[in-house]
């Protein structure tokens, strides 16, 4: 199978590329970007074509596996496009600015019998399956959770740009949105969300949230552009606490520390390197090998999800923190 990457962004440089690079299944990689050429791209195993122009190159390409790394606001024309050109997609987090956005495409993606994933890739690295073995092997739950995610955005990025979907919310939101279904596959009831900063024309850059799923688990979060870079989770339950390292972005070569404390008692495991975004992309390659459709209901569920948060944060703007319910 071709992939075809639209988009040169840096997340697509740093981890797209690297992984597909070193997959069996991906035998070719295609770029289309009016910012790609040789020089640009470097030496790159496997590097096929290079367009300027990601219809041109849709259409030129037989129907393959596309990854969409471009500007937020751009991922419906693009995703659209190619699954009518009869391409599976891979679109960067946030797949969709709208809820109604992402049911349209998955839709469309359904009736093409097409995949399409969301690239929320994180809770594909063995940190997590590690987890779940930690907590069923100590006969607890998980009920607490406690997230930070500030990572730094350079002051050009399109992320402090509203007209082309940026922000706090639409680029972080989607690790909240995600991180219930993640850990127990359940859609928060009611979402809290405060703004904490914005830029000089209001977009939030910095916010709080508050979710509630059911059985009382809770994921309080502290997300956005505006403090020191951290990266962590702190899942809390009965005489149980795990506190992962760099759990939403692992770097391929990282030795993993899950630290653990039980009954008084503390020690840490080490989760070999491993990559995230492989292993995310390898499961789609085989969801279209097996005709699945195990990523639409994620990316519906975090679409939901990231909609309460959007608006719940909306709502606090003017009337104060609100609850939004499911």
């Amino acid at each position: 199978m071709e992939l075809l990457l639209i988009g040169m962004s840096r997340f697509a440089r740093r981890r797209v590329l690297p992984a597909a690079s070193a997959m069996n299944e991906i035998e070719a990689i295609n770029i289309a970007s009016s910012h790609a050429d040789p020089a640009t791209v470097g030496p790159l195993p496997k590097l096929g074509q290079i367009y300027a122009d990601w219809r041109a190159a849709l259409q030129a390409n037989a129907p393959g596996l596309v990854y969409v790394s471009l500007v937020n606001s751009e991922h419906a024309q693009a995703v659209r496009y190619a699954i009518e050109q009869g391409h599976h997609v891979v679109v960067d987090k946030p797949a969709f600015l709208t809820l109604d956005t992402a049911e349209e495409m998955v839709s469309l993606a359904r009736s093409s019998s097409r995949v399409l994933a969301e690239a929320t890739c994180y809770s594909f690295h063995p940190m997590f399956a590690e987890v779940r073995s930690i907590v069923d092997g100590l006969d607890t739950d998980v009920t607490k959770v406690v997230a930070v995610f500030t990572p730094p955005v350079p002051a050009d990025d399109f992320r402090h740009d509203r007209g082309r979907g940026g922000g706090a919310l639409l680029d972080t939101g989607p690790y909240l949105a995600s991180l219930g279904r993640v850990l127990w596959g359940a859609e928060p009831e009611q979402v809290q969300a405060i703004v904490g900063d914005r830029t000089a024309d209001g977009l939030e850059t910095s916010y709080s949230v508050l979710a509630g799923y059911p059985g009382g688990k809770t994921i309080v979060g502290q997300f956005g552009f505006t403090t020191t870079y951290r990266n962590s989770l702190l899942l809390l339950g009965r005489q149980l606490s795990v506190d992962l390292e760099r759990p939403f972005s692992a770097l391929p070569d990282m030795t993993v520390g899950i630290q653990i404390e039980s009954h008084g008692q503390r020690h840490v495991r080490h989760v070999g390197p491993a990559d995230s975004m492989r292993i995310f992309l390898s499961s789609v390659v085989d969801a279209v090998h097996d005709n699945s459709r195990a990523f639409d209901a994620p990316l519906l569920s975090d679409a939901r999800t990231l909609d309460r948060l959007v608006r719940a944060a909306s709502n606090g703007q003017e009337d104060g923190p609100v609850v939004v319910l499911g």
